[in-house]
């Protein structure tokens, strides 16, 4: 089933993008892979997304050996296919009602934001300070003149 799914994405998005324009179609093509990455990399972090699918040993043919096992790993969460062609959709419509320049700034924000995002959710947790707590002398935070035991030297 997850063959199909990933085979309807990558179809809608190549046809939506194809309505722009073959610039449109390399966009949305582009927007699609990108943000699919994304949505991996804030589950398990930018570096650990590069190498849990293998993306720093690809080798040309694409759909051989290995990479069609990496290639399968990556396209196996649905739900995450469904996001990426939604936003490379998205980006096609908006470009297609939009002025270029407004969709780029648009994208650069929401990027940026996302790219925050991603950082934050996979920052090492920070350890809470430690609090030190000193038992209170009797009589209060200071001592009596009486008991305590100075010594002057001129």
């Amino acid at each position: 089933m997850n063959y199909w799914i990933a085979a309807f994405a990558v179809a809608l998005v190549v046809v939506i993008g194809a309505a722009a324009g073959p610039l449109g179609a390399a966009v949305s093509v582009i927007a699609f892979a990108a943000t699919l990455f994304l949505l991996w990399a804030h589950k398990l972090g930018f570096l650990n997304a590069w190498t849990r699918f293998g993306l720093d040993r690809f080798a040309a043919p694409f759909l051989e050996g290995d990479n069609y096992d990496r290639l399968s790993l990556i396209a196996s969460d649905g739900e995450k296919l469904a996001k990426a062609c939604t936003v490379a959709v998205v980006l096609i419509a908006l470009s297609l009602l939009l002025p270029a320049y407004q969709v780029g700034i648009l994208v650069a924000g929401v990027g940026a934001w996302y790219l925050y995002q991603i950082r934050r959710a996979n920052a090492p947790a920070k350890a809470a300070p430690a609090t030190l707590e000193l038992p209170a002398a009797k009589g209060g935070a200071f001592k009596p003149a009486e008991a305590r035991t100075e010594t002057r030297v001129n």
